[in-house]
């Protein structure tokens, strides 16, 4: 199977993209942003809903973990069923979990049905983003692969910061149900065009037996005149390694990347998440009113898109793709370090806070197409899944970090000096990363199906 996907990696690194593969990032784009407006979407209807139903905002506090468990938890176990049983399959059982129980939630009366909605919407949530990057990773050339990955998570990104425009047209017109019901339905009214355009993974399609029809119906849509190289359907299987696909990311030499990369996202979110909580907080507390701290972090996550794209051009020219993530995660720490410098100074202010957004959520999603580029194919929805899975616990420790520093009063400067120094982890861990192929080049499965001399090994 490895040589059938090589094969084809080379066949689509020599061609120009097709419409096709411009249809799929668009899909998966469109579900991404289903995807982060529904992750988003409970921060933005907490203060009308705790009002409607006369609850202190703090009351919803564990309808937030229960929904940051359900994410966990997708992460960790929906991905490795999506390497088994084949990525597109469980990404469309995602996107009806989270689709039907955002609904669902439009009739919710306690916090209790709406903390078990939240938690089944979470499992959803977090197995479809994983899956969407390893199907993207799958249908893009190489040369344009962290690219092509990164714009489909950017719409996370936008489907997130939509939420609060929606919410704020739609609550005091309609209720708080309306902006569940606007996430329920968008990607219910997607699914059809899912259903009948996406693709399934590559490595699922050559495990049926020659002349592999499935596989040349997709092939007939992006590579015409391409033929699988002869492989019996008894080498594929043996090829596909562990039923645990979780075992396969500590094989073949892979177990000292895979716990460096779960390092990296542990400490980078914790940074990420504790920005995204407390930056309107400390940014008040540097003397902006409330309507210009809001402006300012969302230029934050603006700022962090325009990071992603950028980086990610750059990230497919270049042989050694983690000394790049090093870097801009050493830019993140610098930032954050300038951000609390400058933090009462209004002029350098926006500055700061545009330098950090490019490279702490620039860097963050460089990082995640880095990871559904650097596994094997049979296993990159694992892959991703788990270093996005154990980065959640990082997600859920940076709030409370922020808190705890809160709490002991420190000054704002000091705060963003201890803030840094997850980035500094980050980019001290990221460096040590190398691909297997390095040191055994013929033992290795096919990471993304470029030649070691254009990647260096490093992905």
């Amino acid at each position: 199977m490895h040589n059938q996907i090589a094969s084809f990696r080379a066949a689509l690194d020599a061609r120009p993209v097709s419409r096709y593969q411009w249809l799929i990032l668009l899909l998966l784009a469109l579900l991404l942003v289903t995807d982060g407006y529904d992750a988003q979407v409970l921060g933005y209807v907490v203060p009308a809903l705790a009002q409607d139903w006369g609850l202190e905002k703090a009351a919803f506090g564990p309808v937030f973990s229960a929904n940051l468990l359900g994410l966990t938890l997708g992460s960790l176990a929906v991905t490795p069923l999506a390497d088994r049983f084949g990525v597109r399959r469980v990404l469309l059982c995602c996107v009806l979990i989270y689709a039907c129980l955002t609904v669902l939630m439009v009739f919710a009366n306690s916090l209790d049905t709406l903390m078990a909605a939240r938690f089944i919407c979470g499992i959803g949530m977090g197995g479809a983003m994983p899956s969407a990057m390893a199907l993207m990773s799958e249908y893009s050339p190489p040369r344009l692969r962290t690219l092509m990955v990164t714009l489909a998570a950017c719409g996370f990104s936008f489907g997130g910061a939509a939420g609060g425009f929606v919410a704020a047209g739609f609550i005091e017109s309609y209720g708080w149900e309306a902006v569940f019901l606007a996430g329920g339905v968008t990607p219910l009214l997607l699914f059809p065009f899912l259903f009948w355009l996406l693709p399934e993974s590559l490595p699922r399609l050559l495990r049926d037996a020659p002349p592999y029809a499935r596989l040349s119906k997709v092939t007939a849509r992006m590579l015409p005149d391409w033929q699988p190289p002869v492989a019996s359907v008894e080498q594929n299987e043996k090829e596909q390694g562990s039923k645990l696909t979780v075992v396969e990311l500590f094989r073949n030499g892979y177990a000292r990347p895979t716990m460096l990369i779960w390092a990296t996202f542990f400490v980078s979110l914790i940074l990420l998440y504790f920005m995204i909580s407390w930056l309107p907080t400390l940014l008040l507390e540097s003397g902006l009113k409330l309507s210009e701290a809001n402006l300012v972090t969302s230029m934050f996550l603006f700022a962090g898109t325009i990071g992603a794209i950028g980086m990610a051009w750059i990230a497919d020219r270049l042989k050694s793709k983690v000394r790049l993530l090093s870097c801009i995660l050493a830019g993140a720490a610098v930032c954050t370090i300038l951000l609390g410098l400058n933090h009462d100074n209004p002029r350098y202010l926006v500055a700061c806070v545009f330098a950090a957004g490019f490279c702490i959520i620039g860097g963050q999603l460089t990082l995640n197409a880095f990871v559904s580029n650097f596994y094997p194919a049979q296993v990159r929805a694992t892959g991703t899944g788990w270093a996005l899975g154990v980065g959640r616990f990082g997600s859920i420790l940076g709030p409370l970090f922020g808190s705890l520093l809160l709490a002991m009063h420190l000054p704002v400067q000091q705060i963003f000096f201890f803030c840094a120094i997850p980035a500094v982890i980050a980019a001290l861990l990221i460096i040590q990363v190398r691909s297997p192929s390095e040191a055994t080049p013929a033992v290795t499965p096919d990471h993304c199906g470029s030649e070691p001399a254009r990647d260096g090994g490093q992905r």
